[in-house]
């Protein structure tokens, strides 16, 4: 039965036996049985009102707002997986990864199967802020072999990334690309997989395409970059810096903002350094002529012959 099916269902039933109450024994005792449909449906459902209130909040950036309201929808509905998920998975993004494991944990013991799946990915995530990069990776590596989605291979993507087994994270990569050429995510790992093997120009390319596909993620800026600074293009790499810095960074990130803001510095240095060299040679360059223009000027001779 479908979710939308079921809630048909669950809104139908009530209305017919408020009719039936109706035909037995009138309006009063039908008015006063669809006031307790009501006040019931509002006691069950106030874990998914809670919910919708919650994602409201992290819309307009009121994120431990939404985060007061999930844990308050846990408490009402404590046995909705997909609540206690979606509270374990702002958790995380707001840094208290151990109490994520912990309701993680217990979502997983309500759960449908068909969820499970999913939630597996924030359990890597999950494992991968407490230290245990390698069970993260080994969890995500056995889960795509039968869950294969965008969330998995980009997480999982970077994640090779951080153990530093580059040419398994190159091999992989790619392969994710090959999955879902449009992810800005899974193009920003394969740039920086390029980039850290030292091929920059494929890794221009790359975060080139990323850039294409509208990232909104710091990650991508940063990386790109580092890229372009290795290129050369010092003023372009300071724009995507400063860029980077506009977004939103969680514990979930793959660098912190204090480390772009540290880069940023560098690179301001660097373009501070590069304009004072040119200005230099501008300066040198009009000294030389001078004294060119001086040496062509032939002398007058006044002397009487």
């Amino acid at each position: 039965m479908t979710n939308s099916l079921g809630s048909l269902i669950r809104f139908i039933l009530p209305l017919a036996l408020v009719y039936l109450i109706y035909n037995s024994f009138g309006a009063v005792a039908a008015l006063l049985a669809l006031i307790v449909f009501i006040l019931s449906s509002l006691i069950l459902n106030r874990g998914m009102m809670l919910q919708n209130q919650a994602s409201k909040k992290y819309q307009k950036g009121d994120f431990e707002g939404a985060l007061n309201d999930l844990k308050a929808a846990v408490a009402k509905d404590p046995k909705n997986a997909k609540i206690r998920s979606t509270y374990a998975f702002l958790l995380l993004k707001l840094g208290y990864h151990d109490e994520a494991g912990v309701q993680l944990e217990e979502a997983f013991k309500t759960a449908p199967e068909a969820d499970k799946n999913s939630m597996k990915v924030t359990k890597a995530l999950i494992l991968w802020k407490q230290g245990k990069l390698d069970e993260a990776i080994d969890l995500l590596t056995e889960l795509i072999k039968d869950y294969e989605t965008t969330n998995v291979y980009a997480t999982l993507g970077f994640l090779l990334i951080e153990k530093g087994d580059l040419e398994r994270a190159l091999e992989f990569n790619l392969q994710a690309k090959d999955y879902n050429s449009s992810s800005p995510i899974i193009l920003d790992n394969l740039g920086t997989t390029y980039f850290l093997l030292g091929e920059v120009d494929k890794a221009l390319e790359t975060h080139e395409e990323a850039m294409k596909c509208k990232p909104n993620f710091p990650e991508a800026f940063y990386n790109y970059a580092r890229v372009l600074e290795k290129t050369g293009d010092i003023e372009k790499a300071l724009y995507m810096t400063r860029h980077a810095l506009t977004l939103r960074f969680w514990n979930t990130s793959t660098v912190t903002k204090e480390e772009v803001e540290a880069y940023m510095k560098t690179l301001e240095e660097k373009e501070q350094a590069f304009q004072a060299e040119l200005a230099e040679k501008k300066k040198l360059a009009r000294e030389a002529a001078v004294s060119q223009d001086d040496a062509q000027e032939e002398p007058v001779n006044t002397q009487d012959e």
